[in-house]
């Protein structure tokens, strides 16, 4: 396959997410071929990102240079950050970790956005319930990570609070105002916070153009995990390299279209900040998420009017929910990671029963989110260097001078440390396996350019590997299961046979000498399929007469080309 059409396949697949087998049709292609094909350009893709992906060089960008509303008070600001949420295909047995606000699997991807609409950094790989801010913790900290120059600064929304080298809009201040309308900003306040969201639609933008392009990013992935990554990284690559060359395409005019034709509301901050450009699936799924809030706002709103208070929970009623929460994991009811509406239900009624209180899902809900939150704070401190850990009192232990260290610059954790984890156990049990770690997250500096590729084992590759490993365990097994086990291999042994005769009917296709009848009839003596299969199988051979005749002139006609070429 040459280089041309190797890097049509792949655009092709990104480009429109198609799967292996539709492309492989289009270019008379295996779909082995496409596999091995699609990860050579992968590869060679992410090593291109030294030249076209770039963190700022601290001039101030010629968008703000050139406009009188930004500058020069927005003279230091290098581009804008923030996160937006891809559909994940992770194993069931992780899907927890990766469901967020969305309520599907998910991952977390942080982009930092020049105002030319470039991507200057990207970390992709996190868990969709990780928050943003967690995900600029560590692309900040991680190694060769997120670099932001002395006295300059990035746009970011109110999720990620003011730090060094980031500055988010006023929180309480109304937000996307009309500069000049009916109902201008009435302060210096208000004026910042319009002129920050004018500047920020940067990263929205930037976002609805990259999923308007490539159609990969915003739907159900078909390959591992890893993949998925480093798709989304190629994918950022591939965008910078295009606004390089053709900056007003199509989807950029699309996405500017939309951006006029909404109506700009005016917030408060308290209602935070805009969304990244959503699809209609998106966009339905966040209206029940808002319609949710806006109920349990109306119902705290009547209830704190009857005088109720808010429902406080002690320390056997905590254990009572993580006893019967752990319960409701032995006996299976969180499928996905997620608890079933039952278990909650078991334990509200628990709670009457034993404490005589009236408390709702929803305070079961919020209550497991505060252990989670706990549980995730815990996790961290055992990680760090210098902490150990007492199994016996279920207590993380430290010299004075680490606790006194840490303490200093972490306050809130000092009822961690030398002090017994109530509930370590049942927190381990109900929360332990759900928490976002990054152990996915993968930048662009993480990609090797030194290493060689080394192709990917395909997934036919891997069943049969794993079958040959299966086959070696096998042998090793116990000696009480000696017939069953050759009885096994007998049957393996007699399928490879037949799949044998199979695969030799095949290599007559390059030839042009098969036999359809021939290869139905040993397709037929192999034993173990349906009857459903049967019938679709006879299907399947008629079609393949018929596709056999049609083709016939037409493999002529490529072998006479190729011979032209050639000479």
């Amino acid at each position: 396959m040459s280089v041309r059409e190797q890097l049509l396949m792949f655009l092709q697949i990104v480009g429109y997410n198609l799967r292996f087998r539709v492309v492989g049709g289009y270019l008379y292609r295996s779909t082995e071929t496409i596999h091995r094909y699609f990860s050579i350009v992968l590869d060679a893709i992410l090593k291109l990102y030294p030249d076209l992906i770039q963190l700022p060089n601290g001039a101030t960008p010629r968008e703000i240079r050139n406009s009188r509303r930004y500058y020069p008070w927005f003279a230091d600001c290098v581009g804008a950050i923030d996160g937006t949420h891809v559909v994940a295909s992770v194993p069931l047995e992780i899907q927890g970790k990766f469901r967020g606000r969305k309520g599907y699997p998910t991952q977390n991807v942080l982009a930092a956005i020049s105002f030319d609409l470039k991507f200057s950094y990207v970390l992709a790989g996190w868990e969709g319930s990780a928050h943003d801010s967690r995900v600029l913790e560590d692309a900040l900290t991680r190694p060769r990570g997120l670099q932001v120059l002395q006295d300059k600064y990035y746009l970011v929304d109110a999720g990620y609070g003011i730090r060094n080298g980031f500055i988010p809009p006023y929180s309480g201040v109304r937000y996307h105002l009309k500069e000049y309308d009916d109902n201008p900003p009435q302060n210096e306040k208000e004026l910042f916070n319009l002129r920050h969201s004018s500047l920020r639609t940067t990263i929205e933008r930037g976002f609805g153009v990259l999923k308007k392009r490539f159609k990969v990013v915003d739907n159900d992935p078909f390959w591992d995990f890893k993949t998925q990554v480093d798709v989304i990284l190629a994918c950022c690559i591939i965008h910078n390299h295009i606004m390089g060359i053709a900056p007003n395409d199509m989807f950029m005019e699309e996405v500017i279209q939309e951006e006029q034709s909404e109506t700009p509301n005016v917030l408060t901050e308290q209602a935070s900040y805009t969304q990244p450009y959503q699809t209609q699936s998106e966009r339905r799924a966040e209206n029940r998420e808002w319609a949710r809030k806006r109920d349990a706002i109306a119902h705290a709103m009547y209830m704190g009017k009857k005088g109720e208070k808010q429902f406080r929970w002690s320390r056997p009623m905590e254990r009572l929910m993580l006893e019967i929460l752990a319960d409701e994991v032995k006996l299976g009811n969180r499928p996905n990671n997620s608890f079933k509406s039952s278990s909650f239900t078991r334990v509200v009624d628990a709670m009457k029963d034993k404490f005589g209180v009236t408390c709702s899902v929803e305070h079961v809900e919020n209550h497991l989110r505060t252990v989670r939150s706990s549980w995730s704070t815990i996790v961290k401190i055992r990680e760090k260097s210098g902490f150990g850990w007492d199994d016996t009192l279920k207590m993380i232990t430290a010299s004075p001078s680490v606790y006194h260290a840490y303490i200093q610059k972490n306050p809130g954790h000092d009822k961690y440390i030398d002090n017994k984890i109530e509930l370590y156990d049942e927190m381990a049990v109900v929360v332990g396996k759900d928490l976002a770690t990054g152990s996915f997250a993968k930048s662009f500096v993480d990609v090797n350019l030194e290493t060689p590729f080394v192709p990917k084992t395909s997934v036919e590759q891997k069943d049969v590997t794993s079958a040959r490993s299966s086959e070696v365990r096998a042998t090793s097994s116990r000696t009480k299961q000696h017939h069953k086990r050759n009885r096994s291999n007998e049957d393996i042994e007699k399928m490879s046979q037949q799949l044998g005769e199979v695969a030799a009917a095949l290599n007559k296709i390059s030839a042009n000498k098969l036999d359809i009848n021939q290869l139905h009839e040993e397709i037929m003596k192999i034993e173990g399929y349906s009857e459903e299969f049967l019938d679709l199988s006879k299907t399947l051979f008629d079609f393949s007469r018929e596709v056999q005749e049609r083709l016939g002139h037409r493999i002529k006609y490529f072998e006479v080309a190729d011979s032209a070429s050639i000479a």
